[in-house]
């Protein structure tokens, strides 16, 4: 897609009935706004991990956590009960995680637990000896989309040292995240379905969101 930068935003180049700013905003994306939206701001852990919980509990169709450090901590094995117990209710669970994120930050045990209980879990990127550069290409990202109509983009991993540890002395992370419900919660949809196809097979084509033209 081409891009331009606000130097090359002239008169001629306006969409009739949209503010500059708009544009402005749109060219610097790479992408179209899209409008009609909610967004929440949450703050640390202490804002995010309530919030993620209280959309997961409730969910009813699907369940899509990409997360770069998933910890088998106290904080980690919370979400995961909650996953398992979701997957067991017939809810879809889908899980995709990063090889070099969650490298030593939980064991095979842990993983194992989720797929017995119905959890899809992908890993993303694991080297291989046919790429062995290949490794450097990773998944950052920190996504949760529920029931394909609210979506969390964060910068919080999952993991007590988000929390803080308060007995020690030890501040939480200062991070933030948006909890967001509308129309971009599809493209949302649509850019976790992307990384989940490079991973394995695709999400059934009636699960994958319409692109909008």
């Amino acid at each position: 897609m081409y891009q331009c930068s606000h130097s090359e935003i002239s008169p001629s180049t306006l969409i009739p009935g949209r503010s500059l700013a708009e544009q402005v905003f749109s060219r610097a994306a790479g992408a179209p706004l899209v409008v009609g939206n909610r967004i929440r701001l949450l703050v640390d852990a202490e804002e995010n991990y309530p919030a993620w919980i209280q959309s997961l509990e409730s969910a009813r169709r699907s369940i899509h956590l990409e997360m770069y450090i998933l910890h088998e901590d106290a904080i980690g094995i919370q979400f995961a009960d909650i996953l398992m117990q979701k997957a067991r209710n017939g809810v879809r669970v889908r899980v995709l995680y990063d090889w070099l994120g969650g490298l030593f930050k939980a064991s095979g045990r842990f993983w194992k637990r989720l797929r017995e209980a119905g959890v899809e879990v992908r890993c993303f990127n694991r080297p291989r000896w046919d790429s062995p550069l290949g490794w450097l290409s990773r998944d950052h990202r920190k996504v949760i989309v529920v029931d394909n109509s609210v979506a969390f983009v964060t910068g919080l991993c999952i993991g007590r040292m988000w929390a803080g540890y308060p007995e020690r002395g030890i501040e939480p992370w200062r991070d933030t995240g948006v909890r967001i419900s509308g129309p971009a919660v599809s493209d949302i949809e649509e850019a976790f379905s992307a990384v989940w196809a490079v991973t394995g097979a695709p999400l059934p084509p009636d699960e994958v969101p319409s692109r909008r033209t």
